[in-house]
């Protein structure tokens, strides 16, 4: 999947550009990302980010549109409290969108996607724990013993390093 750095919206991997703002398209390579769960307002942000805390999502609410006193006497909306985005983890995306579901009155646009998202978080999941059980337990070992090896190195290297610079200031005050 791809998504917006500026809206946070998600879009599918065949497009380049945001369909909103027109931005560049990124990858998502953390399911820890925010993105963009649904744009609400009114009661439907009651009850969606009521349902997100009972359901121990974590989520964000930001403003779609830019504030002020203009927008508000042009459109007749107060925009501080219309038109929020929540943004929850990739990761959440999947359980956000089945409580989405449940309020009828908003449109769900993630659904289209769902699959793929699935899919994304299953393969980003498997491989950061196929990554660490390439480690044997010998190789563990190994790299903690280098690694005490080297940390007492430059310890040494700072005391010994510290006295030479010493014998020079010493030198230079005649002492």
């Amino acid at each position: 999947m791809k998504y917006c750095k500026a809206c946070k919206k998600l879009h599918s991997d065949d497009q380049t550009r945001c369909s909103e703002c027109g931005k560049k398209l990124s990858s998502i390579t953390d399911i820890n990302e925010p993105v963009r769960l649904a744009v609400v307002g009114g009661t439907e942000r009651a009850m969606v980010t009521g349902m997100l805390k009972d359901a121990e999502i974590p989520f964000i609410e930001q403003n779609s549109l830019p504030q002020g006193v203009a927008n508000e006497l042009v459109t007749g909306y107060d925009v501080k409290l219309n038109n929020i985005n929540l943004l929850v983890p990739y990761s959440a995306i999947p359980k956000a969108s089945e409580l989405l579901n449940t309020v009828e009155t908003l449109k769900n646009p993630n659904e289209a996607y769902m699959d793929d998202i699935k899919k994304d978080i299953e393969k980003y999941k498997n491989n950061s724990f196929e990554e660490e059980k390439k480690m044997s337990p010998a190789m563990r070992t190994t790299v903690k013993v280098i690694s005490m090896i080297l940390l007492l190195a430059l310890i040494a290297l700072v005391v010994f390093g510290t006295d030479k610079v010493i014998e020079i200031i010493k030198g230079l005050f005649g002492g």
